[in-house]
């Protein structure tokens, strides 16, 4: 994980990478995880999770299913290696 820094234009880098995020879903013990259960394990609050999650499903490096009114749930999908 890096550092949480500014970049040259002032924005705040990110604390955690993609893999960062993907590490978590790969080493978890159940099949799928929600974005906050992913944010237990990283340095970053489950909305920045959700967002860097909804990206990695766009590039088809992860899987995501609606559960409930309000609730997904996110895997690691064989794409990503």
């Amino acid at each position: 994980m890096t550092d949480q820094g500014r970049k040259s234009s002032g924005e705040f880098e990110s604390k955690v990478t993609d893999e960062d995020v993907l590490a978590v879903l790969e080493d978890a013990e159940t099949p799928v995880l929600t974005a906050g259960l992913v944010a237990e394990e990283l340095p970053v609050t489950s909305k920045a999770v959700y967002y860097r999650l909804r990206n990695l499903h766009d590039e088809g490096r992860v899987g995501q299913l609606e559960v409930g009114a309000r609730a997904v749930v996110w895997w690691s999908t064989d794409e990503s290696e």
